[in-house]
């Protein structure tokens, strides 16, 4: 019985959880494409777990946006705010748990500065190809990538179009697509104009 308890406090906690901190840098969007409204979510699978991962654009303050971020786990939801500046550094956050009725302000960190270090160059063969998907049938940008680490060899293959926004893992090729990576799949599940806020924004 007592391991019965334990595990549905764990589960209990963890639906409570919501971060007290991010990085500056932690949005990765470009903001060429924020637009108050937009909205995508893309579904990761990996080892028989399904995640969702969504963007939205719910607001702008002078000139800066309001982007929140959902993560949905299946032992945890929860969300970020963020104030993102036109040089696309967070200025202030927010974070919300599943339950909550407002936002709390949470810390944000300097990123890390860069080491300085190379990484191992990535072989990548670029071709285009259809990718059909819910959102539908899109034209896209192939990457093939290869990247060699201690003498093994990590692959993935990667999909993106104009026509998707880079509100999410952006390139000169467009929106993110798909991915397939190490067992993993990421798809674009959804896209949409009519996004609000999932709770009142913050005075």
């Amino acid at each position: 019985m007592s391991i019965l308890i334990a595990l549905a406090l764990f589960v209990s906690l963890q639906q409570g959880y919501k971060p007290v901190e991010c990085f500056d840098s932690q949005f990765a969007g470009d903001l060429a494409d924020a637009k108050e409204g937009r909205w995508m979510a893309y579904v990761t699978e990996a080892g028989g777990t399904k995640l969702t991962n969504s963007v939205k654009v719910v607001g702008k303050v002078d000139d800066d946006w309001l982007i929140e971020q959902q993560m949905d786990f299946p032992v945890m939801n929860y969300s970020f705010l963020f104030r993102v500046g036109p040089d696309k550094k967070i200025k202030k956050a927010w974070s919300a748990a599943t339950g909550d009725t407002q936002w709390t302000p949470i810390v944000v960190k300097e990123s890390p500065k860069p080491s300085g270090v190379a990484g191992p160059k990535p072989d990548i063969k670029q071709s285009e190809e259809s990718k059909e998907i819910k959102v539908g049938k899109l034209e896209c940008t192939r990457l093939d990538v290869t990247v060699s680490v201690q003498g093994r060899d990590y692959k993935s293959i990667s999909w993106y179009s104009k026509r998707v926004w880079r509100l999410s893992m952006p390139t000169e090729h467009g929106g993110l697509v798909a991915m397939e990576a190490s067992g993993s799949k990421t798809t674009l599940d959804a896209m949409g104009g009519d996004a609000r806020p999932t709770l009142p924004l913050p005075k």
